[in-house]
């Protein structure tokens, strides 16, 4: 069985130009590209749980919060409650954007703790060039942006940016029992 599956297509141009207008959003909090796999990468917090229970606790569960980035990016709203819907989605947890610059990686790690027991992961490709490569378990995706797909990010998972453009992603954690 893969673990990448294809849920949809969707149309990511306005979020993308959106994000291009507030460059002043990414690398607000530096939680997580201060851990090892995520150094060479920048993300922007769109929902996570609250920066006030940063800590050894930071992991356990928790409700996600609002940040303010998605009054910012005003076309995440099209994209993620569609997507909630498309998987009979149950709550709503972290939403992240991530950028990957030409040459860099995300190294290889496996994702552990209650977030990730508790929710699946969807990948939205924002922007992907040949050569931008997420490797999961034993298997190779290069998507196109607009691709939706959910992955198991308790495997092994990583990135390499081997393209000459940065690498965009969405990634939406949605609780579902469509796939249990």
């Amino acid at each position: 069985m893969s673990v990448f599956l294809k849920i949809k297509d969707v149309d990511v141009s306005q979020l993308v130009a959106q994000i291009d207008a507030h460059s002043e959003l990414w690398n607000q909090y530096g939680y997580r590209k201060n851990m090892a796999p995520h150094s060479e990468m920048s993300d922007i917090w769109v929902r996570y749980n609250d920066i006030k229970n940063m800590g050894p606790m930071f992991n356990h569960e928790h409700d996600s919060v609002w940040y303010p980035a998605y009054q910012e990016l005003p076309a995440l709203k099209d994209i993620i409650f569609p997507l909630m819907s498309e998987v009979e989605g149950e709550r709503l947890g972290g939403v992240l954007i991530t950028r990957i610059p030409p040459g860099c990686d995300i190294k290889p790690h496996v994702d552990r703790g209650w977030h990730v027991d508790y929710y699946d992961k969807f990948y939205v490709s924002l922007k992907s060039e040949s050569g931008a490569n997420f490797y999961c378990g034993d298997e190779v995706l290069n998507p196109k942006a607009g691709e939706v797909w959910r992955f198991d990010n308790r495997a092994l998972h990583w990135v390499e940016n081997r393209s000459n453009d940065d690498r965009m992603t969405l990634i939406v954690c949605i609780r579902t029992q469509k796939w249990n």
